[in-house]
């Protein structure tokens, strides 16, 4: 019998699977375009950056209704809170961070200019598919998240940053949610 994976061991999984992924995507970026990171200047990035957390961060509080709709996305919520409840708000940070940077290098960095806006958010989809029949309604969710995502990197004033940015967001927010108690804490009658 399998002991069932804490955020402990989430985090640290996440940080070598994020990791690889955005030195892989780094690289193919380089070996596809060297001088794509010397064309914008910093106050570019950094209001791509910012346009993608307002963005990333009205999509998340938005995203909050879905599981009250949807039931399917209320087995994904109550899934995922398993997993990431008594993350300490350092790990959710790298996770929403390391997350974010590496899956928007990998799919809209380095995949969307060669395979299109939908063939790298269909394997976006698919990359958040775990087997997990709990967590069904994750693809999906997340394919669409890519299309998003994808038009975002796509409009000149957000790119690639915009893209991170809005990511971080909905990352930071959600997994700040879902790191919360399930429940409140009962309290001890004998003490």
């Amino acid at each position: 019998m399998t002991t069932p994976a804490g955020p402990r061991q989430v985090f640290r999984a996440s940080l070598y699977f994020h990791g690889s992924m955005g030195v892989i995507a780094l690289i193919g970026i380089y070996l596809s375009d060297p001088l794509k990171w010397t064309q914008d200047p910093p106050e570019n990035i950094l209001l791509g950056l910012l346009i993608g957390l307002v963005l990333g961060s009205v999509a998340s509080l938005l995203s909050q209704i879905l599981p009250r709709v949807w039931r399917d996305a209320r087995q994904l919520e109550s899934r995922l809170a398993e997993l990431f409840e008594g993350s300490t708000p350092i790990e959710v940070l790298v996770l929403a961070l390391i997350s974010s940077v590496s899956e928007e290098l990998l799919f809209r960095g380095l995949l969307q200019p060669f395979l299109g806006i939908f063939i790298a958010s269909s394997l976006f989809g698919l990359a958040h598919w775990t087997g997990d029949r709990r967590l069904g309604a994750w693809p999906l969710i997340a394919m669409l998240a890519g299309l998003a995502l994808g038009r975002l990197a796509q409009w000149p004033t957000a790119g690639l940053p915009g893209a991170i940015g809005a990511h971080f967001a909905v990352n930071w927010i959600g997994l700040n949610r879902l790191s919360r108690p399930l429940s409140p804490p009962s309290a001890d009658p004998a003490g």
